[in-house]
């Protein structure tokens, strides 16, 4: 597999279901508050004052945003689009070429203006890393129950990263909802 050397490593964030279900009519197919909340606690944090994160995603998942939450506080937000208007602002880029904007938040990584790099999906955007071998960590919530979910995870090569079980959650509970969060760090 070729790796881009042009094009910054990325952290992948998901949740899937027992059968690999991520979506279903453009919506996530169930509602968990505590998953929510980790989703805006990974993807907003950094170590280091003066740095932000990035959330790189497709048209459906911006769409899948209430509008009041658009952009994602505390985040620099990345649209990749073939059909929305250009834009870009201080919290805002959504562009039609995803190399070119991936090449633009290297350099912010390069210039310590972007900590990480969080791909938060659809399906189209992690295909597009995980093809290019540029993910370098994957946080997942398992959820351990079944959804008639239309749209599943890409294929992962899982043997290239390892769990890192120290940082692996208990089995949270909500409503009808079983779940863990998981690390996983790309192999040296």
């Amino acid at each position: 597999m070729k790796r881009y050397d042009d094009f910054p490593m990325m952290s992948l964030i998901f949740a899937i279901d027992e059968a690999g279900g991520i979506g279903k009519d453009g919506k996530i197919p169930w509602y968990s508050k505590k998953d929510f909340a980790f989703f805006v606690e990974q993807t907003t944090k950094t170590t280091s004052d003066g740095k932000r994160n990035a959330v790189l995603m497709g048209r459906k998942c911006w769409e899948s945003i209430p509008p009041k939450f658009r952009p994602l506080k505390g985040r620099l937000n990345v649209v990749v689009s073939r059909s929305l208007e250009p834009i870009q602002t201080e919290h805002l880029i959504i562009s039609n070429d995803i190399d070119e904007v991936l090449r633009q938040l290297k350099k912010a990584q390069d210039e310590n203006e972007i900590e990480t790099i969080w791909n938060i999906g659809g399906r189209d955007i992690y295909s597009w890393a995980l093809e290019r071998d540029l993910a370098e960590k994957l946080v997942v919530t398992h959820i351990q129950n079944s959804f008639d979910a239309d749209v599943k995870i890409p294929e992962i090569s899982w043997d290239l990263f390892e769990e890192d079980v120290s940082r692996a959650s208990e089995e949270q509970k909500e409503n009808d909802l079983v779940f863990t969060w998981n690390f996983y760090n790309r192999k040296a």
